[in-house]
């Protein structure tokens, strides 16, 4: 190897190495173009995970709408079951009302039957006391009678 170094010029050997250099950059440049840094799929590797996570994406996407489908659904009931509640309670108050209001006017002619049938006895006690007022007045005017007449007989 001495021998072929007197032979080859020491620029020549300077140009080489440089040279291989610079080709040994490139082969391994071109292997990694294309490829991303720590990938190691192929192609058709990458193209089937793109293609799982849209259908993924487009399931998670059917899901989240079938859910607010269900969730809408669902609030539609709630509000039929709270206006047929509103509607239940509206009912029963009137039916409430109704019952209270009925009760105040049985109420009310028990109250009035009470009070004709007071004023009746009313009515009945002063006219027996007017007749008992007009014998003692009948019998006063008679034991008056009586008096007078012993008092004139006295005399005599």
């Amino acid at each position: 190897m001495i021998r072929l170094r007197h032979l080859i010029p020491t620029a020549l050997l300077i140009n080489l190495s440089v040279t291989g250099a610079i080709v040994l950059s490139l082969a391994v440049s071109a292997s990694a173009q294309g490829r991303k840094v720590g990938r190691s799929e192929s192609k058709a590797e990458r193209k089937d995970i793109k293609e799982t996570q849209k259908t993924d994406s487009k399931d998670d996407k059917e899901r989240r709408k079938e859910d607010r489908e269900a969730l809408k659904e669902e609030r539609k009931e709630d509000r039929k079951d709270l206006k047929e509640e509103r509607k239940n309670l509206k009912e029963d108050s009137k039916a409430d009302s109704k019952d209270e209001k009925e009760r105040r006017k049985a109420k009310s002619e028990v109250v009035k039957e009470r009070r004709k049938e007071d004023f009746k006895a009313l009515k009945e006690e002063r006219k027996e006391d007017r007749k008992d007022l007009k014998e003692e007045r009948k019998d006063s005017k008679e034991d008056r009678k009586a008096k007078s007449k012993a008092l004139k007989e006295r005399k005599k």
